[in-house]
């Protein structure tokens, strides 16, 4: 599938009567649109940054960004799965059957087939990159800190 994000002007964003993703009236600074070509959605969020968009399936996305995160069925704007976080959203990466939410700080492992949260990690230092391999998944944290996960 593909979606892409378009930047929007707040005063867009507010006369737009299309579907809510996510917003937050208060903080928000920057909106946007997320559209497929046929189904289109609006969000806003705080930094200036663009959010991550990550596919699960034909139908659910997820999307992070700041100190958000949601699984949704594109077609229907439904959100299946709302966190929360409680550190800066960095990625999303999917390894077997699970979705790894990477945050600054934290690692939070849901299981993609029914999204349960399955373990949250966290990390000893900020996050640098993840490795996958096929019985141990290491994370790289800035000063050469290691974190193994079965």
């Amino acid at each position: 599938m593909n979606a892409c994000i378009k930047e929007i002007s707040e005063s867009e964003f507010k006369r737009l009567k299309i579907p809510v993703l996510f917003e937050d009236e208060l903080t928000d600074r920057t909106f946007g649109v997320l559209s497929d070509g046929k189904n289109i959605f609006k969000l806003g969020w705080q930094s200036e940054i663009k959010p991550v968009i990550k596919w699960i399936d034909l139908a659910l996305c997820s999307i992070g960004i700041d100190l958000i995160f949601i699984i949704f069925e594109f077609g229907t704007g439904r959100v299946l799965k709302k966190l929360s976080l409680d550190y800066y959203f960095y990625d999303t990466k999917i390894f077997k059957e699970a979705m790894y939410v990477i945050t600054e700080l934290e690692i939070i492992k849901i299981n993609i087939t029914d999204l349960a949260i399955v373990g949250t990690y966290s990390l000893p230092d900020y996050y640098e990159r993840i490795e996958f391999n096929e019985d141990l998944i290491t994370i790289k944290c800035i000063d050469d800190e290691i974190v193994n996960l079965d």
